[in-house]
């Protein structure tokens, strides 16, 4: 199917799907009569989804569509725009279409929750390399209290905006095996182990599968009052660089090395400017584990400029604010710097890449929401001695978009 045809079919799926959820955003309740009592507090917390009960099962449903409108002014040759699947596109505009569907079915045990997840998306983009689009899982996981299995976010991710052009990019994700312990009402902390490091789940990477030839062990505390939620988190890693291309420039050191990343955030609300209103921000450091570093847009933009694997140091930094106008507008702010140098024999190329993004939503009914967006990125690369181990040029691009989600 041509883009201009699954475009048009696009077009009415989404019409049509605004005009139903839309209708059902007005319906209550949300939960069906009869639900077990853990089922309906679930739902009193949440923000989306539809609740019912088939026996002592509590089952939530997720379902939402989105179509998004992108074009840009660009200076020099970095990638413009990070799709849903994983690639990265030159064009300077970009339509994207995708709908994503997830299940949960919970239920109590005498040893606890009993919990298993699974989610699933289509989305089609202009040259996102398909004619008809991509469908793919997103993630899968099975918890029996605070047992977790499954390809999951990775315990370093804390900071989470709603920004439309992080959205367009898939999430950063990781097989892995996690065991969460509350101390108190206050405080979690989380150990786990990751299969690899953090990929987008359209990478070559198979999210069924539990390979654990170079584990990545992870810790997280995190504490959470009214006043803030704070967030610390590590990872410690098998880094080996043996088998790379880049062998004979590496220095005179070790191969297999131990990579290793810090991580810290806060999320402040500040009820005093407007109920909602929150600050957020999250600082993170890393050896020869630079997957961890940036916004997934870094993460996805990242893999695709890297010719091949060696050490690395980098770090970065990303801040938001949220602001709720009125219970129909809300908007958002950003920035964020990320920086990565190659550590090889004599060269230090390096890549610097700022991002910033302010955006205003309306919701003219519940779950149905329009959005505007504009944005700034700036990535510099510098060869430093080294020409080649950066795909790209550096450049500047400023990127407008329009966007319309309905959600169950």
């Amino acid at each position: 199917m041509a883009w201009r045809e699954a475009g048009a079919v696009a077009r009415i799926v989404v019409s049509l799907s605004i005009v139903s959820l839309g209708a059902m955003a007005r319906a209550e309740p949300t939960v069906a009569p009869g639900v077990p009592d853990f089922c309906q507090d679930a739902a009193d917390n949440a923000d989306s989804g539809r609740y019912f009960a088939v026996g002592d099962n509590c089952i939530k449903l997720n379902a939402g569509v989105s179509y998004s409108y992108q074009g840009t002014k660009q200076v020099a040759g970095v990638p413009r725009f990070v799709n849903r699947n994983g690639t990265v596109s030159q064009n300077t505009m970009s339509q994207s279409v995708t709908a994503n569907t997830g299940l949960e079915v919970a239920r109590q045990t005498s040893l606890g929750e009993f919990k298993v997840t699974t989610g699933a998306e289509w989305s089609k983009s202009t040259d996102d390399g398909t004619t008809s689009g991509s469908a793919y899982f997103t993630g899968w996981s099975v918890g029996l209290d605070g047992l977790t299995v499954g390809y999951t976010g990775t315990l370093m991710s804390f900071w989470e905006g709603s920004f439309l052009t992080s959205a367009s990019s898939p999430g950063r994700s990781a097989t892995s095996i996690v065991y969460e312990h509350g101390l108190d009402d206050q405080n979690i902390v989380a150990a786990g182990v990751e299969s690899s490091l953090p990929t987008t789940p359209n990478a070559d990477t198979d999210i069924w599968s539990f390979d654990f030839s170079s584990p990545v062990y992870a810790l997280r505390w995190r504490r959470q009052t009214d006043a803030l939620t704070t967030h610390l988190s590590g990872v410690v890693r098998r880094a080996d660089f043996s088998r790379s291309p880049l062998l004979p420039f590496l220095p005179s050191t070790a191969t297999i090395r131990t990579g290793w990343a810090a991580s810290a955030g806060m999320n402040i609300p500040t009820p005093f400017i407007a109920d909602g209103d929150a600050l957020s921000f999250q600082a993170t450091y890393a050896v020869d584990a630079s997957s961890y570093l940036g916004t997934t847009n870094d993460l996805v933009v990242y893999q695709s400029i890297v010719r091949s694997t060696g050490p690395t140091k980098g770090w970065s930094a990303v801040a938001s604010y949220h602001h709720e106008w009125s219970e129909e507008f809300e908007s958002n702010v950003f920035a964020s710097f990320v920086s990565v140098k190659a550590e090889l024999l004599a060269a230090r190329p390096q890549s610097e890449t700022f991002r910033s993004a302010v955006n205003l939503f309306w919701k003219p009914v519940e779950r149905l929401k329009f959005g505007i967006e504009f944005g700034y990125v700036d990535i510099a690369i510098e060869p430093n001695g080294f020409a080649g181990y950066f795909n790209g040029n550096s450049g500047r691009s400023y990127i407008g978009t329009l966007s319309v989600s309905a959600e169950l």
